[in-house]
């Protein structure tokens, strides 16, 4: 299938909120289903570009969003806490940029709005775990690549979106009490979930500039190339 290389940009509000997405699209009549794309910490890189324009080889049209407002992207490392803060005190006002998302594609060309799914890199991947916890049925299914697994407090309706965590075994930042917890949450809401534990892998694993091992931060092209393969396997049951 032929590829845009170029993304079409798409602003949207959040509120007041102005946020700068941007979308790739496969070639054809269409419609295509939509798969929204969250951002790490930073903010809409050329990394999440690239797993944009790696969806429209399979036919969804990838909708890469700006959490961040105002194209936003941050590149000190020593920043995270202080970027994420905001949005881990306030997972509602999170929710609502997310959410914004969902309205915004329906101004995508070709885009088939019944079938939106979503999929995120670590902080990313509690975002898109988050759009599965809202319980609205405009989400189709949910995936976290290396993501936050912490639930937060917005309610606990029934996860009608099927939901697919794939996670690094070694990741110090989802120790296996976040994960037990995430399971119980999970199976306590009725959601058809999955986990697959990557063995002998760290934090930020699709992450080809992450190299901080000391940190709990690696690379690792086997669990990269596994876990992608795993999100076409889930999206094309569940889109």
């Amino acid at each position: 299938m032929n590829v845009s290389k170029q993304g079409t940009p798409l602003k949207y509000y959040a509120g007041e909120l102005q946020c700068c997405g941007e979308y790739f699209s496969p070639e054809g009549a269409g419609p295509f289903p939509v798969v929204l794309v969250v951002h790490a910490w930073d903010g809409l890189g050329d990394e999440v570009r690239s797993k944009c324009r790696r969806l429209t080889e399979d036919g969804y049209i990838g909708f890469a969003l700006d959490v961040h407002g105002d194209g936003t992207f941050h590149t000190d490392f020593e920043s995270v806490q202080e970027v994420l803060q905001p949005y881990m005190q306030d997972r509602a006002m999170l929710l609502t940029r997310l959410t914004a998302a969902i309205d915004a594609a329906a101004n995508i060309p070709r885009a088939d709005t019944a079938r939106i799914g979503t999929m995120g890199y670590c902080f990313g991947g509690m975002c898109a775990l988050d759009l599965a916890r809202s319980g609205g049925p405009a989400i189709k299914a949910a995936a976290s690549f290396h993501g936050l697994l912490a639930a937060n407090d917005l309610g606990d309706s029934t996860i009608t979106a099927p939901v697919l965590v794939l996670n690094g075994a070694d990741d110090p930042m989802v120790p296996l009490e976040a994960i037990d917890a995430f399971q119980q949450e999970m199976s306590a809401r009725g959601a058809d979930w999955q986990l697959v534990n990557y063995g002998h892998t760290l934090h930020g694993f699709t992450r080809k500039v992450a190299n901080n091992p000391e940190r709990g931060i690696l690379y690792n092209e086997k669990a990269d190339q596994r876990s992608w393969r795993a999100m076409l396997d889930f999206f094309a049951e569940a889109l």
